[in-house]
């Protein structure tokens, strides 16, 4: 993009609003700006640039654009609070070796780094150092697991963990970004992958679909549910978001482990 008032409004967001814009594609900043550009009703880069000059309040509007896709770390604290019991069984059994998750519909990543910070801290705390933690995440957006890889999150994703919980896990790169550590984003493996056109990941204890499937039709989320329970280890975990329930031969194939929570367990099925 070679427009000079593109670059300096790519330029303000990185001085002003302390993003990182090296991380985005150009294309994406676009995006995003073109959406504030319709909003204000500014017909190209060099009045949107002049626009934000004359009116700073502006820039807020305009970050909350850019990070349209950013979730919170731990987000649904009720869910998380019995993730972390699930993953003491795990950690305190010492005939589990592994702990293996697929973290299906990841974005931006917050969910399988939050998942690894949560095991790292149990394996921790039961002083547990030989069990092996792998956690798959995907995404059909590349360019979203492209930042995901990266690992940079703004502060405001943080509200629900501790400060030295994030002091312990994240580099801090200025006053509002941070970045997650590589003994974090080690256990963590990024994959693009179709939920529907491609098969699913194999010998997993959890997967995790939340708030993705209710934005397919009723017979594809049923074939949905049915890949995750082939992706499932015996007795492994599928977790929902909180709006999504199973319907149809699913309900069979799965039993409540907390049904308010939308944590099932796989059952076998003939």
């Amino acid at each position: 993009m070679d427009d000079m008032y593109f670059k300096r409004i790519k330029r303000d967001i990185g001085t002003k609003l302390k993003i990182q814009v090296d991380q985005y594609k150009d294309t994406y900043i676009l995006r995003r700006v073109s959406v504030r550009m319709r909003l204000c009703k500014c017909k190209d880069f060099k009045e949107y640039y002049e626009y934000l000059t004359k009116n700073p309040s502006e820039y807020e509007k305009l970050e909350n654009t850019l990070t349209v896709n950013v979730t919170e770390f731990w987000r649904d604290r009720t869910v998380y609070n019995e993730l972390r019991n699930v993953f003491e069984k795990m950690v305190t059994d010492r005939t589990v070796r592994s702990i293996r998750i697929w973290s299906a519909g990841c974005s931006s990543g917050e969910e399988p780094y939050g998942l690894a910070v949560m095991i790292k801290e149990l394996m921790e705390k039961h002083n547990q150092k030989f069990l092996r933690v792998m956690i798959t995440a995907t995404d059909l957006d590349k360019e979203i697991l492209e930042r995901a890889k990266e690992g940079t999150y703004i502060s405001k994703q943080f509200k629900n963990m501790d400060q030295d919980v994030i002091d312990k896990y994240f580099d801090k790169l200025n006053d509002k970004e941070y970045q997650i550590k590589k003994e974090i984003k080690r256990m963590v493996q990024f994959k693009k992958h179709d939920l529907i056109k491609e098969g699913p990941m194999k010998d997993m204890n959890m997967v995790l679909c939340r708030n993705v499937i209710i934005y397919f039709e009723k017979d594809i989320q049923e074939k949905l549910f049915m890949k995750f329970h082939e992706a499932l280890n015996d007795n492994g975990y599928l977790v929902l978001g909180k709006t999504e329930m199973l319907h149809g031969d699913s309900r069979n194939a799965f039993k409540p482990s907390n049904h308010r929570e939308r944590i099932y367990q796989k059952l076998k099925i003939n």
